[in-house]
């Protein structure tokens, strides 16, 4: 039933254009009918609540049906979420100020909250801060964030009722990372995407990625031109990075830094934190931390109540049986390999 659901839901929100432009990327690398393509998606969207971004992504066009129910797609990260998240205490995290206040002890720097303070405020705050970061309150993705830096050319009263405006009302001082991470990319801050899932008061680490940007935007996030790469327990990085159009990166093509074998500084302090911070909102069990690394360890950038899913399930991130992680998760979550669905 939850499988009807989600694809009459899926069949009338698609939008018919963008799979269309979809269907032909997919087509020009696999070679595959057009026709044979779109068949194929809207039977993986009934069997395995793929979408066509996930089918793109993961590239099904290979894999068989045993492959395929590996996966975690898009309607089965909805079933995670469903089940172990309460709607009710999704606001300490979509809210940004309030999760900078929920999360005081693990954030690491000063903000200021614009609709809530005045001018004069503002003012103090950039005179010991030169360099802010502006953000949407509830914005995700990395859309809504920028950088300003402060010089004396800055119109304070202009700088200030133009990010009221324009609804970025959170400021925050910038993250200074770790002279290393810069090193990967210098332009963002290059942030540790840990996701975590809590049971039974025991933290599981579930995934772990390193993001960072291409070198143009300010921020690294996947959505906005950043890319990633996995790493091990030690803190290494053991695959090249991709984007978000599939593109495999073994040297950042902006910085030229060789990505695989990339050390993370302050990677075992990172998961402890996580760790941590994981059981402020226990009725927010499954949730993805991205963390920053500055020079005297690491900070939660933020918490996100809805994790995404298609980071960790990239072809190039895989083992050579090109299975997905969701007995991974099933395990942790249902106590077995696989959930029994009637």
């Amino acid at each position: 039933m939850k499988k009807i659901i989600f694809v009459f839901k899926r069949l009338f929100s698609m939008d018919y254009k963008n799979m269309f432009k979809t269907i032909n990327k997919i087509h020009k690398r696999s070679k595959k009918s057009r026709l044979f393509l779109f068949f194929d998606i809207m039977y993986s969207s009934f069997k395995y609540q793929a979408g066509y971004t996930d089918y793109f992504l993961f590239y099904f066009e290979d894999l068989n049906k045993k492959q395929r129910s590996t996966y975690i797609t898009r309607g089965i990260n909805n079933n995670y979420i469903r089940l172990l998240n309460n709607r009710d205490y999704y606001k300490y995290f979509s809210d940004k100020v309030l999760f900078n206040k929920t999360f005081k002890d693990y954030i690491g720097r000063d903000y200021l909250d614009l609709t809530k303070t005045s001018i004069t405020d503002f003012e103090k705050f950039i005179k010991v801060h030169k360099e802010i970061m502006v953000k949407e309150v509830e914005g995700s993705g990395g859309y809504g964030v920028s950088k300003v830096v402060i010089d004396k050319k800055t119109n304070v009263k202009e700088l200030y009722k133009e990010l009221l405006d324009s609804n970025r009302t959170l400021v925050e001082e910038c993250v200074k990372q770790h002279k290393n991470m810069s090193k990967l990319c210098s332009s963002s801050v290059n942030t540790l995407r840990i996701v975590t899932i809590t049971r039974n008061n025991k933290t599981n680490i579930m995934l772990k990625v390193i993001r960072m940007g291409n070198g143009v935007n300010a921020v690294d996030n996947f959505h906005s031109g950043g890319m990633y790469s996995i790493f091990n327990d030690e803190g290494i990085v053991t695959k090249p990075a991709v984007d978000r159009e599939g593109n495999v990166h073994k040297i950042h093509p902006y910085t030229k830094v060789n990505i695989e074998g990339f050390k993370i500084p302050y990677y075992k302090e990172a998961i402890e934190l996580v760790k941590k911070a994981s059981k402020v909102i226990k009725e927010v069990s499954y949730v993805g931390f991205d963390v920053a690394i500055t020079p005297s360890g690491p900070i939660i950038i933020e918490g996100n109540e809805l994790p995404g899913y298609d980071l960790y399930q990239s072809k190039v991130h895989l083992n050579e049986n090109k299975e997905g992680l969701k007995p991974l998760f099933d395990k942790i979550i249902y106590g077995r390999s696989e959930e029994n669905e009637k």
